[in-house]
């Protein structure tokens, strides 16, 4: 089972208890201690935007042109910011940030490039993919 499946299903189970105590905070008249910005934009044709984000102050800027371009990412825990931009065709960004902190920025231009990311705890880290089919993937903990 691929780490994203993983995540998918436990981010579900959070999404759930996250929605339970939203709505008893709500019936407390009480706003939610979560905030969450996100600024996504996408030009083109059949590009995808997964995204999901748990905790709070978590930051991603997204900007994808071309076409059949999929980002998919995950933020769990605070203060984790993404800068994410495809340009091109076919890229694909699938990127893990869980803890506190961690910031990561991918630039992909061309076509058919990968990135697969994962950081867990605080870390950093800056790609540029300026090629076709390129592909990297890097853990860091």
């Amino acid at each position: 089972m691929s780490i994203f499946k993983t995540i998918g299903l436990t981010i579900a189970l959070l999404m759930s208890s996250t929605s339970a105590l939203a709505t008893e905070l709500n019936n407390q008249s009480t706003e939610l201690p979560i905030t969450l910005q996100t600024m996504l934009e996408s030009t083109g044709r059949e590009n995808i935007i997964n995204l999901v984000q748990l905790g709070a102050l978590n930051n991603t800027n997204l900007s994808q042109s071309g076409a059949g371009n999929t980002a998919s990412l995950v933020q769990i825990g605070s203060s984790n910011h993404a800068e994410i931009t495809q340009v091109g065709e076919d890229n694909e960004v699938e990127l893990l940030q869980a803890g506190t902190e961690n910031h990561a920025n991918i630039t992909q231009i061309g076509n058919d490039n990968l990135v697969q990311m994962n950081q867990l705890g605080s870390a950093s880290f800056s790609i540029e993919q300026i090629a076709d089919g390129a592909a990297i993937t890097i853990t860091q903990y």
